[in-house]
């Protein structure tokens, strides 16, 4: 019955809109004008304005909950603001399409989610549009590419859990995000759990794929901090 009343929520939910195709390509500066959003009652950013231009590197520092998060969860079109609105070069994130979206933001996670299938898979997630060149680049500029030629059958190794380091499967996460040349890229907080060691080859790996990129990154320790800073009030 618990299983029943989840369908029935989620059938009851509002069909999405598929935006369509424009002619103007979503790249340029990343702006937030009077976002107001929260989630249910709990508001998370009232009134919140930021402008990141075009090849600027940004970290978003403070507290648990002071919306860090939510702003990627904005740019990547997860949520609607309530009030206010976020465009990528002039262009409303809602009106970015699903074939644009990975050329115009990657974003590299705290975990890596691995998906069904090989080592390629895992960094072209399927995309026709991205071919194994282009991800073998990506994995050579993220500092993977050796790591992965050593396994059994290379790039052709059904991926299995184990078979990489932490260390190495952020690398891999790094290539995902660079393998299509976005042109925005989104850390969230990608050297919180590794090692001393670990992070200099991740934030090596991080500078060379972040070069001619408008970066934003998310950090609660200043020496990870990337170019100009922006405090989220409590």
């Amino acid at each position: 019955m618990a299983g029943v009343k989840r369908i029935d929520a989620f059938l009851t939910q509002p069909e999405r809109t598929i935006p369509g195709e424009r002619q103007k390509a979503a790249r340029g500066d990343v702006e937030l004008a009077h976002v107001t959003f929260g989630y249910g009652e709990k508001q998370v950013l009232n009134d919140f304005s930021m402008t990141v231009h075009q090849g600027e590197q940004v970290t978003l520092i403070g507290r648990t909950g002071a919306g860090k998060s939510t702003i990627f969860k904005l740019l990547l079109g997860l949520y609607p603001p309530e009030s206010g609105s976020v465009t990528i070069g002039g262009v409303p994130v809602a009106d970015i399409t699903d074939r644009e979206r990975r050329t115009c933001i990657g974003c590299v996670e705290q975990h890596f989610a691995r998906v069904p299938g090989t080592v390629l898979d895992q960094i072209t997630l399927g995309d026709p549009q991205i071919t194994a060149e282009m991800a073998k680049n990506a994995a050579q500029l993220a500092g993977i590419d050796t790591a992965i030629r050593a396994l059994p059958d290379g790039y052709d190794t059904v991926c299995s859990e184990g078979m990489f380091s932490q260390g190495e499967w952020q690398l891999l996460s790094i290539a995902r995000a660079a393998a299509a040349a976005p042109s925005m890229l989104l850390f969230d907080e990608i050297t919180a759990n590794l090692d001393a060691e670990t992070e200099r080859a991740v934030l090596s790996a991080l500078k060379r794929v972040a070069e001619n990129r408008t970066v934003i990154s998310i950090s609660h320790r200043t020496s990870a901090e990337l170019g100009r800073t922006i405090a989220l009030a409590d």
